[in-house]
């Protein structure tokens, strides 16, 4: 398939294409949905937990936030999914926090976006993530955190 082509199944107003952001010298692999319809949509920027990458139904969450007139941009981690940063499968919290801030600043770069309104979404780990970068990023116009990993071992290390 295209990837300006609707996703199988999708509806006809939302597109969804492959992109890739720069991440210092590595980069990370993400889809961009936008609905056609939408003048300057907001955009939500998404991200799995843990070791998790977009591929295991991020497209579902996605999908229904771009049929809702949102822009989103669902990216892996630049040691996880399609990415070949390495070492491969690498879980190091200061850099998946750097590759959130490379999503949110290449979501305010899109064009046709409304970039007063970038939302950061995420998971589980990626739950705690989004709390790490409303707390330092005070542009963001939302948070939302599904079930987020914010305590134990994992999360208090580098």
């Amino acid at each position: 398939m295209r990837s300006d082509e609707p996703e199988p199944g999708a509806p006809a107003d939302a597109r969804r294409s492959d992109v890739t952001f720069p991440v210092g010298r590595d980069s990370c692999a993400a889809w961009l949905y936008r609905p056609e319809n939408v003048e300057r949509p907001p955009v939500i920027v998404m991200a799995h937990g843990f070791g998790a990458t977009r591929t295991l139904r991020l497209d579902a969450y996605a999908q229904r936030f771009a049929d809702a007139g949102y822009a989103v941009l669902v990216f892996d981690y630049r040691h996880f999914g399609d990415r070949t940063g390495q070492p491969r499968e690498l879980l190091s919290l200061s850099r998946q926090r750097q590759d959130w801030q490379a999503a949110i600043a290449y979501a305010r770069a899109l064009p046709g976006v409304d970039t007063g309104r970038v939302v950061a979404w995420g998971s589980s780990l990626s739950g705690g993530h989004v709390l790490h970068a409303a707390a330092h990023d005070q542009d963001l116009a939302a948070v939302i955190a599904q079930v987020a990993h914010v305590a134990g071992p994992h999360a208090t290390t580098n």
